[in-house]
C-alpha cells in the first residue's frame, strides 16, 4: 500500500523539471468517482529520466514476413518504455475499438475504461514511464470526452505491464444525458458479438480502416521488440475528433447488420488481425497497393506491422457502394484490400508494380494457425 500511495501521491520531478500535478491528481480528473485522499504527510518526490529510444542500426526485410509475422504472434508484450505516452494511447484505443463489435446499442460516449498498472519502479526510467503513461492517458480520456471507471497500482519484481479494458460507463440518476455527446438514452452491450472469423464468401469485401492519421511507425511496436531493433519514433494517436468519428460510423455499420466479420488492429498491427481472422479453409489474397500510395514514404514491413489502432471488417460485394458513400460522407478514409479466398487459410500479401515492389507479390504468409473458427 506504501508503495501504491507513493507512486500515485508523490510529486514527480522528470528529467529535473517538477511536475504539476500527480499521477492520483490526473486520474482523479477524469476518473468517474472521486479519487481517494492523499496521505496526510507530504511524499518524497519521484525522480527519474525519460528513457531515451536506443536508435538501431538494423534493418528489416520485406521478403521475411513470414519470419516476422511467426514472430509477433508468438510474443509477450514488454511495455515499450522510451514510447509509454504514446502506447498508452494506443491501449486505450485499442480497448475501445474492441467493445465495436459487441452487440447491443451504445456510442462512445457511454463507454469508460477500467485501467491498471503492475509496475516495477525500481529500473531507471520505470518512473517516469509510468508517469509519462498517466499523463497520456488522462489527456486521451479528456478529449475523448469519456471517465475511467476504475484503476489501480500494483507494484511488481517483474516487467512493467499495462491493462485497459472498456465497458459501459456506470449512470447516475440524475445525469443529463442531452449534455452528454455522444451518449444515447439507453444503451446497453451484450457478451457476444460480431464474428472475427473470414465467412467463404469470396465475392465479399475486406476493408481496413485506420483509426488515426497516424504514419505507420514502428517504434514501440511487437515487431520491434521481438527483432531486437528500435525505430526512433512510434505512431502519435492524437486525432480523437477522428477517432471518434471513425468509431460511431463502424459502431453504425455493426448494427446494422452490414458487417459479416471484423477484427480489431490491436498490438502486433495490420498483418497478424488479418492472420487472426483466417480460418481453416478461409484465407485472404491481399493487395495494399492504395495504402502504399496514400503513405509514399512508409515500407511495407511498417504497413503490415505499425500499431495504428483500426478495424478490419468483410461486408458483402452488393453493400460496396453503400460503404463507400457513408465512409466518404463522414470524411473516414478507409482501404479496400482484396477478398478471401479457400486456400487453407493462407493470408497472400502483394502490393501491384504501380508501388514500384515488385518483390511483394511472392510474399506469402502462410497458415500460422489463426484464431479464427470454422
Amino acid at each position: 500500500m506504501e508503495i501504491k500511495s507513493s507512486a500515485l501521491h508523490s510529486p514527480y520531478v522528470i528529467d529535473g523539471v517538477r511536475q504539476s500535478v500527480t499521477p492520483a491528481q490526473i486520474l482523479g480528473g477524469v476518473s468517474v468517482y472521486p479519487a481517494e485522499a492523499a496521505p496526510a504527510e507530504p511524499l518524497p518526490p519521484m525522480v527519474d529520466e525519460t528513457p531515451d529510444a536506443d536508435p538501431s542500426s538494423a534493418t528489416l526485410d520485406p521478403r521475411k514476413l513470414e519470419k516476422y509475422l511467426t514472430a509477433v504472434l508468438k510474443a509477450e508484450r514488454i511495455f515499450p518504455m522510451a514510447f509509454a505516452g504514446p502506447y498508452t494511447r494506443g491501449k486505450i484505443a485499442r480497448a475501445l475499438i474492441d467493445c465495436i463489435w459487441k452487440l447491443g446499442h451504445f456510442r462512445i460516449g457511454d463507454l469508460s475504461v477500467d485501467v491498471n498498472w503492475k509496475w516495477n519502479n525500481l529500473k531507471v526510467g520505470n518512473v517516469a514511464g509510468f508517469y509519462h503513461s498517466v499523463e497520456a492517458l488522462g489527456e486521451m480520456i479528456d478529449s475523448l470526452n469519456i471517465q475511467v471507471r476504475d484503476y489501480d497500482f500494483v507494484s511488481s519484481d517483474g516487467e512493467c505491464e499495462l491493462n485497459v479494458t472498456a465497458d459501459l460507463r456506470p449512470r447516475t440518476d440524475d445525469e443529463d444525458l442531452v449534455a452528454q455527446p455522444y451518449t444515447t438514452p439507453d444503451p446497453h452491450i451484450g457478451a457476444a458479438g460480431i464474428s472475427n472469423a473470414l465467412q467463404p464468401d469470396e465475392s465479399s469485401w475486406i476493408i481496413y480502416i485506420p483509426f488515426d492519421s497516424s504514419q505507420y511507425r514502428l517504434g514501440g511496436s511487437l515487431l520491434a521488440q521481438t527483432q531486437g531493433v528500435n525505430p526512433p519514433t512510434a505512431p502519435q494517436v492524437d486525432d480523437t475528433d477522428y477517432f471518434i468519428d471513425c468509431f460511431e460510423v463502424v459502431r453504425e455499420l455493426v448494427e446494422d447488420g452490414i458487417v459479416l466479420a471484423g477484427s480489431s488492429v490491436g498490438e502486433g498491427g495490420l498483418l497478424p488481425a488479418l492472420k487472426g481472422m483466417a480460418t481453416s479453409r478461409t484465407g485472404a489474397i491481399l493487395d495494399l497497393s492504395d495504402i502504399k500510395r496514400a503513405y509514399a514514404d512508409t515500407d511495407l514491413v511498417s504497413l503490415l506491422f505499425s500499431e495504428v489502432p483500426g478495424v478490419i471488417i468483410q461486408i458483402r460485394d452488393i453493400d460496396f457502394d453503400y460503404i463507400d458513400a457513408e465512409l466518404l460522407l463522414q470524411d473516414v478514409a478507409f482501404y479496400p484490400l482484396g477478398h478471401p479466398a479457400a486456400n487453407n487459410g493462407a493470408v497472400r500479401v502483394k502490393a501491384s508494380a504501380k508501388t514500384g515492389i515488385q518483390n511483394i507479390l511472392a510474399s506469402l504468409v502462410q497458415r500460422q494457425g489463426g484464431e479464427g473458427e470454422d
